[in-house]
């Protein structure tokens, strides 16, 4: 699937609450954003295209080929953390590739998962280039700066899930193929398309900053997981990189650990400290700073969230791993400029009193 910058006006309808992926009631507006992620301001979007004209717009925002008279598509988007979540229902379409990271300005990762329906996923010529049919629960992970189109002969609905390339959980990818395909026994893929479905239904906007930090680490954890079953090895960047993979999802799940360090993680892992330190050398960060800023993420997201306002510092530590007050505050203060205190009076005071 292909997106292009956006520079169209498609019918968008903004919701705050939801019953179903397609569920809809609020005013419509417009959008000149790109179509797969959410509209700026919002938390979740839901749009619909159809017919002749709305074609001519969409084409705009994303090189598609279809037939007018017949044209639909509707998608609801939230965003979560660096992922772009989306619940896609089309008519017969094809979008063409253009190598162009979906419409993102980063090097992106998608994640496609069909539900009903086929879809044909294609990079070069029939001749000379390489395709593959998914079916009901079959997947694929599509590398957004190789060219390949996406085409339906039929009605088809798919789960999508952008996260930029560079992403913590995803370090070191091997750029090997356009595309790899997961098949229906894939249990995680069925298991993040029913995650994603499942929060695209929930009333997103009501959630406190921590409940989605806790909803964007377990999408984290299903799409990294996916991807390391889907990908194929390719010798020793390919081991160094599961290896990488597998650190920062224990990372993301035991940080409120105050041991939790290289030593651990090295021992968890059966390999050395020196051998752990290794696997992230010419990474953006080290085993201790993976550590530490997950630690300063989560206690941030505590100092803004109001079912917290009555937690001490030293819970806080606890729940987050920093052993005590002292070194909370020291953490936030490096990371923010600002003390724990001034940082959670400034987010409780926009908050409405209950």
């Amino acid at each position: 699937m292909t997106l292009t910058t956006a520079k169209a006006s498609p019918t968008i309808r903004r919701t705050h609450t939801a019953t179903a992926p397609h569920a809809a009631r609020n005013a419509r507006t417009t959008t000149t954003t790109c179509p797969f992620e959410p509209e700026p301001g919002s938390t979740v979007s839901v749009r619909e295209w159809r017919g002749e004209e709305d074609l001519a717009r969409f084409q705009l925002l994303v090189p598609t080929s279809a037939k007018g008279e017949s044209f639909h598509l509707q998608s609801r988007t939230a965003r979560f953390g660096s992922f772009d979540v989306t619940y896609m229902v089309h008519g017969p379409l094809r979008f063409e590739a253009s190598a162009d990271n979906f419409g993102h300005g980063a090097k992106t990762l998608r994640m496609v998962v069909v539900l009903d329906g086929e879809v044909v996923l294609r990079t070069g010529d029939a001749m000379h280039g390489e395709h593959t049919t998914l079916r009901r629960r079959d997947g694929a992970l599509v590398l957004g700066w190789a060219p390949v189109t996406y085409t339906a002969a039929a009605p088809a609905r798919v789960v999508v899930v952008d996260v930029p390339a560079d992403h913590d959980a995803l370090v070191g990818l091997p750029e090997t193929a356009p595309f790899v395909v997961g098949g229906s026994e894939t249990a995680l893929l069925s298991a993040l398309a029913a995650f994603a479905l499942d929060l695209l239904r929930q009333d997103i906007e009501t959630l406190t900053p921590a409940v989605r930090a806790q909803v964007t680490d377990s999408l984290e954890s299903l799409f990294s997981g996916t991807v390391s079953t889907l990908a194929v090895p390719s010798g020793g960047d390919w081991n160094r990189r599961s290896q990488r993979m597998h650190v920062v999802r224990y990372i993301a799940t035991h940080y409120a650990d105050p041991q939790l360090g290289p030593t651990t993680l090295a021992a968890h892992l059966g390999m050395s400290k020196r051998s752990l330190q290794r696997l992230f050398e010419g990474e953006k960060l080290s085993v201790s700073q993976l550590v530490q800023a997950k630690r300063v993420d989560q206690v941030l997201l505590r100092l803004r969230d109001p079912r917290y306002a009555g937690t001490s510092l030293d819970e806080l530590a606890v729940l987050t791993g920093f052993g005590s007050a002292l070194a909370l505050r020291r953490a936030v203060q490096a990371a923010t400029g600002r003390t724990p205190s001034a940082l959670r009076a400034e987010a409780l005071a926009g908050w409405p009193a209950s």
